[in-house]
């Protein structure tokens, strides 16, 4: 019987407990550098992940230590892999926005609601608000990826720099995805225009958001093969 991704998961947390603190704790940020790479589905990874375990285990009882049998240099031996499996950016990425699609459109309510009340616009033109919905779309795909990229960078990075320069792409990504949501609806009237109040949206977020919550929360337990 194939195993889901939840049981490769749970599998490799209770195997990985053999390994030594040392060992452990440099096989624990190579499963955080392959996991927050997009370009492989989480079946796939959790399978490379439990076989590179297995046999981090058996070098362990021959006297190797993690970093020796790494080469000294996890993040490339994690990259040699992952560059021969097939790339999945984008679609790990639509799907990870089509599994979590309530939660966004609750955020995005509440981004629209609220920098309506900065703006005392309480109207919207039809077009001004497709525009908006696909401006701010794109830039909530391109800070997911942000996300998770900064995850990897700095697994294998403790340079100060690295945290400013990082920690500023964050920051910059976050306000051009407000912005993504902001500047079309003060700056663009095409279309009928149409009357929506900020309490509406705000109202609609909470209402959204938790469902979304609720929702995944299930797809969790009865679809663990889907993250």
């Amino acid at each position: 019987m194939k195993k889901s991704t939840r049981d490769l998961i749970i599998e490799n947390n209770v195997k990985r407990l053999r390994l030594n603190s040392h060992d452990r704790e440099v096989y624990e940020n190579y499963i955080t550098y392959v996991r927050a790479n997009l370009s492989i589905n989480a079946y796939n990874s959790e399978k490379m992940l439990l076989n590179i375990l297995n046999h981090l285990l058996s070098a362990e009882k021959d006297g190797m230590h993690a970093m020796e049998f790494f080469d000294h240099n996890p993040k490339q031996h994690a990259d040699n892999l992952i560059k021969n499996m097939p790339n999945r950016t984008f679609q790990n990425i639509f799907k990870f926005i089509g599994l979590h699609i309530l939660i966004l459109l609750g955020v995005f309510s509440f981004i629209r609601g609220f920098t309506g009340f900065f703006t005392q616009i309480e109207h919207t033109y039809l077009y001004t608000f497709l525009i908006t919905f696909v401006t701010g779309f794109t830039m909530i795909f391109i800070f997911i990826w942000m996300i998770f990229k900064v995850v990897q960078i700095r697994i294998y990075s403790e340079s100060n720099w690295t945290t400013l320069i990082t920690n500023t792409l964050i920051a910059g990504t976050l306000i051009l995805t407000i912005l993504a949501f902001f500047l079309p609806s003060n700056y663009l009237q095409l279309g009928p225009k149409i009357y929506t109040s900020n309490w509406l949206y705000i109202i609609l977020s909470f209402v959204l958001t938790p469902l979304g919550l609720y929702i995944d929360h299930y797809r969790k337990i009865n679809q663990p093969d889907i993250r």
